[in-house]
């Protein structure tokens, strides 16, 4: 009797499925736990190092002309963060951007921004603090929803609300580009062309299913549509691998392959969700189909704040 190759691929299927969740999770790397205190140096390339905490990656541009820092992290962090990068550098900072108005984000700003002012640089003058730069829909969403979360003195200071900002310190172009509508609607990359090297915040997240928030103006088809300008603003050296090094919200260095990668698993998730909303099937029911199976090994979680079911509920409100 002939072998029928199909029919035998698809008995097969959910056993590879599972065997290749099962060496997925055993590789996974733990996170950093939100509220820890722990952080982690890395060398990235050219001018730019990254440190870990549990709030989010934390680039450093170092240079004569003082540091550039994108993100603050975690409030239990900030202090670990500070001396981290006293350890890479005695010049002062001279710019905070902020990715994201998410607190994890912006609650190591106020103990990165005494390691410098204008006045510790040039040595006169007022002792004025650094700014913090972020899209202008930040201190929208600072003022509707994280109010009682976020110090005044934590938010951003230096606000722009075009698509694009430029700036040009130590050889080095910067652009700090807006991303409306993916995980909020005040989302933006850093991009340190030079040393080409991109900060994406928690638009990419090599930890974790994209967690998104649609009543704070996030959604799908934006944080997609973020996805592919990464990829757009990717250079890889060969096979989409090495060439522009990207920094995701948490995890490790990536490349523009780990971005395709996320790209794909979103938009193949979310593909399906809409083909079963359009059935007019439940949540429930769409839920018992275990429609992310192959990616929940790599992306997915049981336990924490952002399970695998909360990722799959967001999704299919949105899409609904």
């Amino acid at each position: 009797m002939p072998i029928n190759y199909r029919k035998a691929l698809l008995l097969l299927l959910p056993l590879l499925l599972l065997f290749a969740n099962t060496a997925a999770t055993a590789q996974r790397p733990a996170p950093i736990p939100a509220d820890s205190d722990s952080v982690e140096t890395a060398y990235v390339q050219g001018k730019i190092y990254v440190i870990a905490t549990g709030g989010s990656n934390i680039g450093v541009m170092l240079g004569e002309q003082g540091l550039v820092i994108v993100d603050g992290g975690n409030a239990e962090a900030a202090e670990n963060v500070a001396t981290a990068i006293t350890e890479l550098s005695d010049m002062p900072a001279r710019y905070i951007i902020n990715t994201t108005p998410l607190p994890g984000h912006l609650e190591g700003n106020s103990a990165i921004s005494q390691l410098g002012s204008l006045k510790a640089l040039i040595g006169v003058g007022e002792d004025v603090g650094i700014p913090i730069i972020a899209h202008g829909d930040s201190l929208t969403l600072l003022l509707t929803h994280f109010t009682d979360e976020v110090p005044y003195d934590l938010w951003p200071n230096n606000t722009f609300f075009r698509d694009l900002r430029t700036i040009y310190l130590n050889d080095e172009a910067i652009e700090i580009i807006h991303q409306p509508a993916a995980i909020t609607m005040a989302d933006v990359f850093v991009h340190f062309r030079n040393s080409d090297v991109l900060f994406t915040g928690d638009i990419f997240d090599i930890t974790a299913y994209p967690h998104f928030y649609p009543e704070y103006g996030g959604s799908v088809e934006g944080l997609i549509d973020a996805l592919n300008n990464i990829i757009d603003i990717a250079v890889p050296e060969f096979n989409q691998q090495g060439g522009t090094l990207i920094i995701p919200g948490h995890g490790r260095i990536a490349s523009e392959s780990d971005v395709v990668e996320y790209r794909d698993m979103l938009t193949i998730i979310s593909e399906r969700m809409q083909r079963r909303i359009d059935e007019g099937l439940s949540f429930e029911a769409i839920l018992a189909e275990e429609i992310s199976l192959e990616y929940d090994g790599i992306y997915g979680s049981d336990t924490g704040d952002w399970t695998t079911r909360m990722f799959l509920e967001a999704v299919y409100e949105d899409l609904r």
